[in-house]
């Protein structure tokens, strides 16, 4: 049972007029493998489908218009989503969906020379149907689904939580309360949330390197090419043996 304020964590669906024209720049994001696990216990509603487990992570990458000013130190930014793929390991984030919206925040952020991301907060809430409502754990439509990435002076994290009650929203006047997105949400076992973290993310203008395939060394490849001859003659010679 978690209770978490949603407007501590900056979202990622964002405007900027002036930033309308401008090229859009791709971010990707890696958290590490999810280090703390805790999947629900009872599913009263239904749409309990995540079971996270520590081999899943945040993995894909979200896409604004026009690149953040190189050298930004903990600045209050508006920037706008050109495109969002995200998937925590159970729930895929996609700006094609029909049913669900992106919390409207602004974020405050860092960057070096290069315009990476060195201090960054975002959240990202998925929609369980239109209209969102919210603290009525009879309505499916209260439940919300979310990805937290945040690099702060403690240190970057990421986390998740699928199907928890989503007990206050905003109206996005302005731009810059909370929307449909959900400010205060609880993750309860019980009543069919779960949620994991990871003690470390990273969002950069490069893409991560893809997973390491092991190989076998070449005395490892000798010794099996040798045991398949071993086992091929010894099939031949009890062939022989029952013709």
């Amino acid at each position: 049972m978690k209770s978490l304020l949603g407007g501590l964590v900056a979202a990622a669906c964002l405007t900027l007029a002036s930033q309308a024209a401008a090229q859009t720049v791709t971010y990707y994001v890696q958290s590490a493998p999810y280090d703390s696990v805790s999947n629900y216990t009872g599913c009263p509603l239904g749409g309990c489908t995540a079971t996270y487990t520590t081999s899943q992570r945040v993995s894909g990458s979200f896409t604004i218009f026009g690149a953040l000013t190189p050298n930004m130190v903990d600045e209050i930014v508006d920037v706008r989503l050109g495109d969002l793929n995200l998937s925590d390991g159970q729930n895929t984030f996609q700006t094609d969906f029909l049913n669900w919206s992106i919390v409207s925040q602004t974020a405050q952020i860092s960057t070096d020379a290069s315009g990476n991301l060195t201090y960054f907060e975002f959240k990202f809430d998925k929609m369980h149907g239109s209209p969102a409502t919210f603290g009525n754990a009879a309505d499916p439509k209260s439940y919300v689904t979310s990805i937290y990435l945040g690099n702060t002076a403690g240190g970057s994290y990421a986390y998740v939580q699928s199907n928890s009650l989503c007990t206050s929203r905003g109206d996005n006047t302005g731009g810059n309360t909370y929307g449909l997105g959900c400010a205060t949400q609880t993750s309860i076992p019980a009543q069919g949330a779960s949620q994991a973290s990871a003690s470390a993310v990273t969002i950069s203008l490069t893409p991560p390197p893809p997973p390491t395939v092991p190989t076998m060394s070449e005395w490892a490849m000798i010794l099996l090419g040798a045991l398949l001859a071993g086992g091929a003659a010894l099939h031949l010679q009890r062939r022989r043996q029952t013709a």
